[in-house]
């Protein structure tokens, strides 16, 4: 592998190069950005541009689907490993390579209909449970400001935990901070969603949906894929 990494630092070679790495992509089920329908495959806008980006540039990958937490220490450990999609925020910045953006998103905290919550701002939220994916955007952002785990927060593998526990324990958690293109997709498949309502949206949560590398990928793999991205996307 290193005699390969030297010789593929010639621009002469990058494509025979690109073409002999195979890339581990991982992601998650994050509808509709990116979701396995009923055959099993992998459809969704963000799955959509991230694979015509890799197969424009010449790059053999694979892609697994996993919980996010898994996804997302696999792409912290692997040396060979890309994530999507990932939001891009304080405590993430200095962990990845971040290739190329995918897709801007809004996010809010939803809260059971029936209950009647009403938040004016982050700070009401505290006095509530809230439900929240481990190592996921909203709980990493909940956790810089001063949200606990055991106390206000909830902590759970999968989106899919949280329909479960509106299922089953409802008096268990008070509220969830959800992508609002992820709940609206949701609603559209899922009778429990319209259980929820959103009670206060986080316009102080600015950021973009990214596909991002482990450190140690090679900078010719990254390069490629970045170089590929801008042909197709920089004049839109």
């Amino acid at each position: 592998m290193k005699g390969i990494l030297w010789f593929c630092m010639g621009t002469l070679v990058t494509s025979f190069c690109a073409g002999a790495f195979t890339l581990n992509i991982v992601t998650e089920n994050f509808p509709d950005f990116q979701y396995q329908n009923e055959k099993g495959e992998l459809i969704g806008r963000a799955a959509d541009k991230v694979k015509t980006v890799l197969d424009d540039a010449g790059i053999k990958y694979t892609i697994n689907v996993l919980t996010w937490p898994a996804a997302y220490n696999a792409a912290l450990r692997k040396d060979d490993t890309c994530v999507f999609s990932t939001a891009r925020n304080n405590v993430r910045e200095n962990e990845f390579e971040w290739v190329f953006p995918i897709d801007a998103f809004t996010t809010s905290f939803y809260g059971l209909r029936e209950n009647e919550i009403e938040l004016e701002s982050l700070e009401d939220a505290k006095r509530y449970r809230t439900a929240v994916i481990r190592d996921n955007f909203s709980h990493q952002f909940l956790m810089e400001h001063g949200f606990i785990e055991g106390k206000q927060l909830l902590i759970i593998n999968s989106f899919d935990k949280v329909f479960e526990l509106l299922n089953t324990r409802k008096d268990f958690v008070d509220l969830v901070v959800l992508s609002d293109a992820q709940f609206r997709f949701r609603r559209t498949q899922e009778q429990t969603a319209y259980l929820l309502e959103p009670v206060y949206t986080l316009d102080d949560f600015s950021t973009s949906l990214y596909f991002a590398c482990n450190k140690n990928v090679p900078k010719y793999i990254l390069n490629k894929i970045h170089e590929t991205y801008q042909s197709h996307y920089s004049a839109h």
